[in-house]
């Protein structure tokens, strides 16, 4: 799944902004888990690390600030339902505590993010919205 952002949204206001260190309007993004809850729904977007070696940091982002540019789910991405909201990401990330360990850099945690990642990365990459 690939989507453009056309509109920034601040994580902390809620409020529309013009610029944002982590995102850039009319930019591309591969979408790396979809989170639906009552409140709306958040995509995770991977941040491109700005220095050599620096760790990827995905951040959560308001749907609303994006619009689809290829709707083709990853072959790894599975449904999860549960705490009053639907997850479509890969399995390993639903488990509980994943998202902490990848951000404490738990190896384990580490290495399953960048291999995962990379696979939704190469099929973003082919923007086929073909079935």
């Amino acid at each position: 799944m690939l989507v453009r952002c056309v509109q920034i949204i601040s994580p902390t206001s809620g409020e529309a902004v013009s610029d944002h260190s982590g995102i850039r309007i009319g930019v591309e993004y591969p979408v790396l888990e979809v989170i639906t809850t009552v409140r709306g729904v958040l995509l995770r977007i991977p941040e491109r690390p700005n220095v050599t070696g620096e760790r990827d940091t995905p951040g959560l982002w308001d749907a609303a600030m994006f619009t689809v540019v290829s709707s083709r789910l990853p072959d790894c991405w599975a449904a999860e339902s549960g705490n009053g909201q639907l997850t479509l990401t890969p399995k390993e990330w639903q488990r509980p505590g994943f998202w902490d360990d990848y951000f404490d850099d738990e190896p384990s945690a580490c290495a399953e993010y960048e291999r995962l990642r990379a696979e939704i990365l190469s099929q973003a990459s082919a923007r086929s919205d073909a079935c």
